[in-house]
């Protein structure tokens, strides 16, 4: 066999995989991390600023929370909005768009005369950049981690709570200058979340051969009494990587989210160059990008079929069929994936929905109204400040216990299966977590309430560590993106909704008591209507059978 015929089998063998579990990958989580501090911090701390945005335009709790219902909600609502535009333009690209749009809105807030004002310049518009934002400051971190991934998603999210501690404090200090001052800035520090998004350059990929492929070929071509054999050097290397002659080029480019070939790839791939590509990831194809569990957790067949899933093969190249696609429809084709509603006719999918739309409404109102009814209760503003920054110290705390155990098992009877054990530990927590916001009524002062505060935080950070994970424990790898985009929905009316609602009870009583009622009472049963799931799995189990 001549020496192109061999080069020619060997391209044909070739396949592209991503390089994860370090290197750049580290550079990428302080990135996410930092954006979890700044954009959190700043949403976290925001009841701070809320109480005096009360006073300056003389409007009520409920008028007032719409401007942090809206932000948050817009924050999560765009979840698939923001997904689609990521997978096509990439983290980068759609993480410095989405710091851009937050500190335009953020810079106008400077200039507020009314509160419907700042609902629109920090609800809608700081709302839609921070959506932008978290997508990719999430992906590009399941992206780039495998074995490592819980741990690293572990260390970005933790942002949330060291920025919590941090904003606290200093929205507290620059009040006394001017509340305009606030906003001054935060648009310094909003801004600051482009330069971490400049840090999330793609991935790096490597050619290897495919075994599967090459194993095929070579029995072939056993069959037909073919031996390879290079004509200067005799039999012909099998190795499956020579990633000597790393180099960014730009041999291989994506275009709306599928892989394509430019004209000098065929000539290049026999030398194993590394390569960048600096368009959009694709992400969508991988279906375990929104785990933020331990790729060990997933059953082997599941977790090969991740990251290393997304590579690229001649075969499968098409680049005219393609080109007809436009970006626009490739936009709306991801989104029709995140939010098919076929999903809902699931019991066990639609009762977590209900549970997460229940654990929304209540998430950001104690934290909303915790200044003000600290302020009811003559606490100083530096005390009220302190009372935040206790939840944001043990909700960190919270984030790291969770991640800790939940892939465990537990040295119990029944703490042998690890999915059982997430539930479990995600139920006891927000029920822990109701009950503790009902009681809120009987702090009457500043040790308990910092005492409620970091045990509000501490509790609820199962909600935000084990969503994702319990997605894939309850309906499965497969369908993760479509269930994920779905509760993000659930999730955005919540935020939405909580908010006033809580503020409508606050102005009707005179007091925020029955607003802390009200949230513990839907984290209550947010939590006690999980208990349910096990028994629908075992008639699901029967049904099958």
């Amino acid at each position: 066999m001549k020496k192109d015929e061999m080069e020619e089998r060997k391209e044909g063998n070739m396949q592209y995989v991503p390089i994860v579990d370090g290197g750049w990958g580290w550079v990428v989580v302080v990135g996410s991390f930092f954006i979890h501090v700044f954009a959190d911090g700043i949403v976290y701390s925001f009841g701070i600023l809320l109480e005096i945005i009360m006073k300056e335009f003389d409007v009520s709790n409920a008028k007032a929370s719409m401007i942090i219902s809206l932000l948050t909600g817009l924050t999560l609502g765009m979840g698939p909005i923001a997904s689609a535009i990521t997978n096509k333009f990439g983290c980068r690209v759609t993480t410095i768009l989405g710091s851009l749009i937050a500190t335009t809105g953020c810079a106008t807030s400077y200039y507020a005369t009314s509160v419907e004002y700042l609902m629109v310049s920090v609800g809608c518009v700081m709302g839609i950049g921070f959506g932008l934002m978290y997508c990719p400051a999430i992906v590009i971190v399941s992206m780039y981690f495998e074995k490592k991934r819980s741990m690293a998603t572990g260390i970005a999210v933790c942002g949330a709570g060291v920025g919590t501690v941090v904003f606290a404090p200093i929205s507290e200090a620059l009040i006394k200058i001017s509340w305009r001052t606030v906003f001054a800035v935060y648009t310094v520090i909003v801004l600051m979340c482009s330069l971490c998004g400049a840090t999330f350059r793609s991935l790096t990929f490597v050619a290897v051969e495919d075994e599967t492929k090459k194993k095929k070929v070579l029995e072939e071509d056993e069959k037909n009494g073919f031996v390879e054999m290079d004509e200067e050097n005799g039999p012909l290397s099998t190795t499956l990587l020579a990633s000597h002659n790393q180099q960014d080029i730009n041999d291989v480019e994506e275009k709306n989210g599928k892989w394509e070939r430019s004209k000098s790839l065929a000539s290049n791939i026999s030398h194993g160059r590394s390569r960048r590509f600096s368009e959009s990831t694709g992400f969508i194809a991988v279906k375990d990008v929104f785990y933020t569990g331990s790729m060990n957790e997933l059953p082997q067949t599941e977790c090969h079929r991740s990251l290393t899933s997304l590579n690229i093969k001649d075969d499968k190249l098409n680049l005219k069929e393609e080109e007809k696609i436009s970006k626009t429809r490739g936009i709306l084709r991801t989104m029709e994936k995140m939010t098919n509603i076929s999903l809902l006719a699931n019991p066990i999918f639609l009762l977590y929905a209900i549970s997460n739309l229940l654990t929304s409404i209540a998430f950001n109102s104690p934290l909303v109204f915790l200044p003000s009814h600290a302020t009811n209760l003559r606490l100083t503003p530096t005390q009220s400040a302190s009372v935040i920054s206790a939840f944001g110290i043990m909700n960190t705390v919270g984030r790291i216990l969770v991640g800790l155990i939940s892939d465990r098992k537990l040295p119990c009877k029944y703490g042998k299966d690890r999915a059982q054990n997430r539930l479990w530990i995600y139920v006891s927590s927000l029920t822990l977590c109701g009950l503790l916001t009902t009681g809120v009524l009987f702090c009457d002062g500043y040790i308990t309430l910092a005492m409620y505060s970091g045990l509000f935080g501490l509790t609820l950070s199962s909600y935000v560590c084990l969503t994702s994970v319990l997605l894939v424990d309850l309906i499965g790898i497969e369908k993760l993106t479509n269930a994920f985009g779905l509760i993000l929905l659930f999730q955005g009316i919540g935020t939405v909704i909580g908010p006033p609602i809580s503020g409508q009870l606050a102005d009707l009583t005179g007091s925020y008591n029955m607003s802390f009622v009200f949230c513990g009472v839907a984290l209550l049963i947010s939590g006690l209507m999980l208990v349910f799931v096990p028994q629908i799995q075992r008639k699901q189990t029967v049904a099958v059978a």
